[in-house]
């Protein structure tokens, strides 16, 4: 009898411990796209541009196993896409960069407040006004 117990019992706990894998897979980030008109600035020469963006924002238990309170993913249609891991969220803005080890130099930052991006990619500097795709 006592077999069957433990057996319930390591079966429960091993259930419990599936369920929360599961949810926290399942309910560890939000996302949002956006497309982002503006202007990329590369050797002294400006051109307008667009970019369409995704920016991944962690719930809270996620700094248990990790520094960044998100990740962003770039895309300038036919010139480039990027991924920038390591965000930073202070009041109503998102700083970025591509590692945690880069931090100190920032790549740019996105302003839930102005729904402004300025981020520094591959291809120059971009600069611009974004539009929530997910509304």
């Amino acid at each position: 009898m006592s077999r069957i117990r433990l057996l319930k019992y390591v079966g429960g706990v091993a259930l419990a411990a599936v369920a929360l894998f599961v949810f926290a897979v399942s309910f560890s980030t939000t996302e949002s796209r956006f497309q982002c008109n503006g202007t990329l600035t590369a050797k002294e020469a400006t051109a307008p541009a667009t970019v369409f963006v995704k920016i991944h924002q962690y719930r809270w238990w996620v700094h248990l196993w990790s520094s960044s309170d998100g990740a962003l993913w770039i895309e300038v249609p036919g010139r480039l896409v990027d991924y920038y891991g390591q965000l930073v969220a202070v009041g109503d803005q998102l700083q970025i960069s591509r590692s945690r080890e880069e931090l100190k130099g920032l790549w740019g930052y996105y302003s839930s407040l102005s729904s402004t991006l300025v981020l520094e990619t591959g291809i120059g500097t971009f600069n611009a006004r974004c539009t929530n795709l997910d509304a």
